[in-house]
C-alpha cells in the first residue's frame, strides 16, 4: 500500500493529519533537524504526537536530517537515546556518519536517507548498502522516467515529494545563506534566499525583464495529477513539504492526496483549488514531467497568493466584475495583483456569479485606485474551506475511527469470554462475574453491540460482532460496561507499546590518528574553469613545483583532451571533475571522463563515487560529499577517497575540531574560491535569455553571455552552466583562508584548493603568485591578504570560517555555532 506522509510541526498539525488520511508524518528531531524556523519539541510533545499517531495507526518519522559537526556527535547520539525511548517507526538522516553510528549503536533501527543527501540516482542508493538504509527520498529533481529507471534497479524503498514547496537548489547542495550570513542549509537555518528579488545583468547590462524580479523561486509543487503514474512505478511513499504550514494546510492536503491515492478524486481541479486557497505561490508539477524553466519559476512573485479566479473586465466603485465562473463567499479573501505588480488584498463583502462574469463587492477602506481592468484577481482565503478542514480533526463525529471486532462466548455458570481484534493486535477478556440463565430475554448481538459498542468517545468503532451460545443467558450491564472500559484500555496500551530496539554499547570518540607533531609542507591543488587559464598557469608555473595537481572543472567537456595533454607535458598531474549531480541517463560524461584518461577524479556525487569507485582513477572527494564529522570522512575513506574536502558549513572551530579527530593529511581544504551557492537544475540563461528548456532547443545563450544576479543587498552572483545544463550561482565576494594555513600545517594538512572561476591569465597569474610566495615564506600572511585584495574588485574575505558567532533560532532556547 502506497504511505501518504505529512508534515507535523505541532499537535494540532498532527491531528489534521491522522483525520485526514495519513498514512505516516514526519516530525523534527528536537534540536537536531533541518526546519530551523519550526518549533522543537519537548520530550513530552514529542512523545504525546507519538502515541497518538500510533493510536490511530499512523507512523511517525523522525526527521534527523543535518550535518552534524564533530563536536556535537555525543549530544547527538544522547538524544537519538531519548528518542528512541519514545518509540518512534523511521529516522530520516542526511550525514552518512551519523548514519553509521546509529546503526552501530542501534542495529535494528529504521534509516530513511533524507533529500538531503542528494540521492538522484540508483548508483549512490548501491554504494552506501552497507548502511542498510530501508528507504531513499530522491531528490525533487528526478522525473517520472528517472524514477521509474531507479526503481527497476533497487529493491529499496523510495519516497517522493508530491506536494509543497520547491526549493530552486539541490537538497543538500545549497549554501546561499551560508555564504550570505553563515546561516547553514544543511544545518536547518535556511535564509529563503531563493525567494530574494534579484535583476539579472547579461554581458555586465542589466536586462529589463519589467515585473520579473523573481528570478529563482519556483511555484510550488503540485503533483496530484501524478499520483496514478507514481502509483504505477511502485513508489512507496508520498511526501508533502510544510512543517511550517498551518493545520489547515496539512489537513487540506491529506484530504485530496489521500483521495487520490485511494483512487476517489471527484474532482481534481476542485481539489487544487482547495489546495491553492490554502496555500499556493502557483502550482506546477515540479521535474516530475522533466524540465520547463519558464513554468517553473513565473518570477513576478514569491509568496502565497492563492487560487487565480481571472481578470478584472470592470471596475465600478466597490464593485469588481471578474471573467470568472467560479462561485465565492462573502467573507473569503481575495488578492488584486494591478499593472504595476502590486498586491492589494481584502475580505469579500457580497458577491454574485452570473454566467461567466463573478461580481465581487468589496469593503469600505479598500484602496482601488490602481486597480483597473486587466488586473488579476486570485481567492486567497475561504471561511467555508477552513471551518470543513477544521471540523475533520476537531468534530468528534468527523474524526478517524479504528474498526474492531468482538467475537462473544457465552455459557451459563462461566464468566464471558470476548475475544477482540483491531486487526493487527488480539486478546482475550472475561469477566469477573458468571454468566446466569436470562429470566427475561437473555443476551443477543443486538444489546452486546448496543453496550459493547459505546465508543464514540473513543478512537475505536464496533464494526462486527458475533454471538456463540447455546441458550439464553444475563449478565449486569455494569460488568458489560466495565468489559468495554477494559477493551479501550488494552488496545490503546497494545497500540501504543514501545518496544525498544537493541541498543550497544559504541565508542564514539575518535581514535587517535598520529598527527604530525612538525608542519608539513603545503600543496596546491588548483582547479581551474577552462582552457585558457591551464595553458597560462602550464606556462608560468610549469617548472615550479608549486601545484601538485591540476583539476579540470569546465562548463563543457569538449576541450578535456587536449587539456589533459597540455597539463601532462607540463609535467602535471591532471584530474577532472565530475558533475555535482548525477541523474540515470547521463553517463556519457563518465565515457567522456574516461576517454580523456587523466590521473584522476574528483568526486561529487555518490553516483559517481559508486561508479568509479573500483576504477584504476585516483579519487578526491569535493566538498558535495558533505564532510562534516570524522565518522563522515573515515566512512567515505572506506569507499576508495584518497583525499576528502572538508564541508562549506564548517566554521573556523568546527573545521579544526574536524582535523583533529582524522588523519589530516588526507583531508583537503579550500583556501581560495568564489563560493558556491544554488546549484540548480533550473537553468536561469534557459529561462530568461530564450523560450527553450534544454541544449537542443535553447540556442546556448550560455556559450554566448556572461550573466548574473544581483539581490537586494548589492551583491553579485555569477551564474554558471555545466555540462548537464545544471546551474551554480557563485558569491562575487571571493573567500580567501590565507590566515590558516600555517596553523593547519602545523595539524598536518597539506593539501590546499585553489579555485579559478572567471579570471584572465594576468589575474589568475597575479593571485597564484601571492600563494606561491606565501607558501615559500617568501611574503608573510598579512603581506598576502593585502596583496591578494588588490587583485579583487568584489572584496576579500574568510568566508563561512570567521562565522563562528552562535546564532539564536526563533525556537526557544536553541542555539547554533
Amino acid at each position: 500500500m502506497s504511505e501518504l506522509l505529512l508534515p507535523v510541526g505541532n499537535i494540532q498539525m498532527c491531528l489534521a493529519a491522522i483525520h485526514n488520511g495519513a498514512n505516516a508524518i514526519y516530525v523534527g528531531m528536537p534540536g537536531f533537524n533541518a526546519r530551523g524556523r519550526s518549533h522543537d519539541h519537548e520530550m513530552e510533545s514529542l512523545k504525546e504526537i507519538i502515541d497518538m499517531c500510533h493510536l490511530y495507526g499512523v507512523h511517525v518519522h523522525i526527521a534527523f536530517n543535518i550535518l552534524i559537526f564533530q563536536n556535537e556527535i555525543s549530544a547527538a547520539l544522547d538524544k537519538l537515546d531519548e528518542v528512541i525511548a519514545l518509540g518512534p517507526d523511521a529516522f530520516i538522516v542526511q550525514d552518512l556518519g551519523l548514519i553509521s553510528l546509529m546503526k552501530k549503536r542501534y542495529p535494528d533501527i529504521t534509516i530513511h536517507a533524507s533529500t538531503q543527501m542528494t540521492v538522484t540516482n540508483f548508483e549512490a542508493i548501491e554504494l552506501v548498502e552497507d548502511l542498510d538504509i530501508k528507504r531513499f527520498v530522491l531528490g525533487r529533481e528526478n522525473t517520472l522516467d528517472e524514477i521509474k529507471k531507479i526503481k527497476e534497479k533497487t529493491n529499496k524503498e523510495l519516497e517522493v515529494f508530491v506536494h509543497g514547496a520547491l526549493c530552486v537548489a539541490y537538497s543538500g547542495q545549497c549554501f546561499t545563506s551560508e555564504a550570505l550570513g553563515g546561516r547553514s542549509a544543511n544545518r536547518g537555518q535556511c535564509a529563503q534566499s531563493c525567494r530574494f528579488n534579484y535583476e539579472l545583468y547579461v554581458d555586465n547590462e542589466k536586462k529589463n525583464l519589467k515585473n520579473l524580479e523573481y528570478l529563482v523561486s519556483p511555484q510550488d509543487l503540485c503533483g496530484l495529477a501524478e499520483i496514478p503514474k507514481l502509483i504505477e512505478l511502485g513508489v512507496e511513499s508520498f511526501k508533502v513539504e510544510g512543517r511550517l504550514k498551518s493545520p489547515e494546510f496539512v489537513a487540506t492536503a491529506a484530504k485530496e492526496y489521500s483521495d487520490a491515492i485511494d483512487n476517489e478524486l471527484q474532482d481534481i481541479q476542485k481539489s487544487k483549488r482547495n489546495l491553492a486557497t490554502s496555500f499556493s505561490r502557483g502550482f506546477y508539477s515540479g521535474w516530475l514531467n522533466g524540465v520547463a524553466h519558464q513554468e517553473l519559476v513565473r518570477g513576478d512573485y514569491k509568496s502565497h497568493r492563492g487560487h487565480y479566479l481571472g481578470r478584472i473586465t470592470r471596475v465600478n466603485k466597490k464593485t469588481l466584475t471578474v471573467d470568472c465562473s467560479e462561485e465565492i463567499n462573502a467573507g473569503d479573501g481575495v488578492l488584486i495583483v494591478t499593472s504595476k505588480n502590486q498586491e492589494i488584498g481584502g475580505k469579500v463583502f457580497a458577491s454574485n456569479t452570473i454566467g461567466k462574469n463573478l461580481f465581487i463587492d468589496l469593503p469600505n477602506g479598500l484602496d482601488l485606485t490602481h486597480v483597473t481592468p486587466g488586473c488579476d484577481v486570485y481567492l486567497n482565503s475561504s471561511d467555508a474551506l477552513k471551518k470543513e478542514v477544521q471540523q475533520s480533526y476537531e468534530v468528534r463525529e468527523r474524526k478517524k475511527r479504528i474498526p474492531i471486532s468482538i467475537e462473544v462466548n457465552a455459557q451459563n455458570n462461566s464468566p464471558i469470554v470476548l475475544f477482540v481484534s483491531d486487526g493487527e493486535n488480539s486478546f482475550e477478556l472475561r469477566s469477573s462475574s458468571l454468566l446466569e440463565a436470562a429470566k427475561n430475554a437473555g443476551l443477543s448481538k443486538e444489546s452486546l453491540s448496543a453496550q459493547l459498542g459505546k465508543l464514540s468517545h473513543t478512537p475505536y468503532l464496533l464494526e462486527k460482532l458475533t454471538l456463540k451460545t447455546t441458550e439464553a443467558l444475563f449478565i449486569p450491564n455494569q460488568d458489560l460496561k466495565e468489559l468495554k472500559n477494559q477493551i479501550i484500555e488494552r488496545l490503546n496500551l497494545l497500540r501504543t507499546q514501545i518496544t525498544p530496539p537493541k541498543r550497544n554499547e559504541i565508542d564514539i570518540l575518535p581514535k587517535s590518528c598520529n598527527q604530525n607533531t612538525s608542519a608539513t609542507s603545503a600543496k596546491l591543488n588548483l582547479l581551474v574553469r577552462n582552457i585558457a587559464q591551464l595553458k597560462t598557469v602550464c606556462e608560468e608555473f610549469k617548472d615550479t613545483n608549486f601545484i601538485n595537481k591540476i583539476i579540470l572543472d569546465y562548463e563543457f567537456g569538449k576541450d578535456y583532451f587536449d587539456s589533459v595533454k597540455i597539463a601532462r607535458e607540463a609535467g602535471f598531474i591532471v584530474y577532472i571533475a565530475t558533475t555535482r549531480v548525477l541523474k540515470p541517463f547521463e553517463y556519457h560524461n563518465f565515457r567522456l571522463i574516461e576517454r580523456c584518461a587523466p590521473d584522476g577524479l574528483l568526486i561529487r556525487n555518490l553516483g559517481a563515487l559508486n561508479y568509479f569507485q573500483k576504477s584504476d582513477f585516483k579519487l578526491m572527494g569535493d566538498f558535495s560529499l558533505n564532510c562534516a564529522n570524522s565518522e563522515t570522512f573515515n566512512y567515505l575513506k572506506t569507499k576508495g577517497l584518497e583525499t576528502l574536502c572538508a564541508s562549506y558549513d564548517l566554521n573556523i572551530l568546527q573545521l579544526n575540531d574536524l582535523i583533529d579527530s582524522i588523519e589530516s593529511k588526507d583531508l583537503e581544504v579550500t583556501i581560495h574560491q568564489y563560493m558556491p551557492e544554488f546549484h540548480m537544475e533550473h537553468c536561469v540563461f534557459a529561462a530568461f535569455l530564450s523560450t527553450g528548456n534544454s541544449f537542443r532547443d535553447c540556442g546556448k545563450p550560455c556559450e554566448k553571455h556572461e550573466v548574473y544576479l544581483k539581490d537586494m543587498y548589492g551583491n553579485r552572483h555569477e551564474i554558471k552552466a555545466d555540462q548537464e545544463c545544471r546551474n551554480t550561482m557563485y558569491k562575487a565576494e571571493v573567500s580567501s583562508t590565507i590566515k590558516y594555513i600555517s596553523h593547519w600545517q602545523e595539524q598536518g594538512v597539506s593539501n590546499f584548493r585553489f579555485e579559478c572561476l572567471h579570471e584572465s591569465g594576468t589575474e589568475l597569474i597575479k593571485k597564484l603568485t601571492v600563494y606561491k610566495d606565501l607558501f615559500a615564506n617568501i611574503i608573510n600572511t598579512e603581506e598576502a591578504y593585502q596583496k591578494l585584495g588588490a587583485t579583487e574588485n568584489y572584496g576579500l574575505s574568510v568566508g563561512q570560517l570567521s562565522n563562528t558567532r552562535v546564532f539564536k533560532d526563533r525556537k526557544k532556547g536553541l542555539h547554533h555555532q
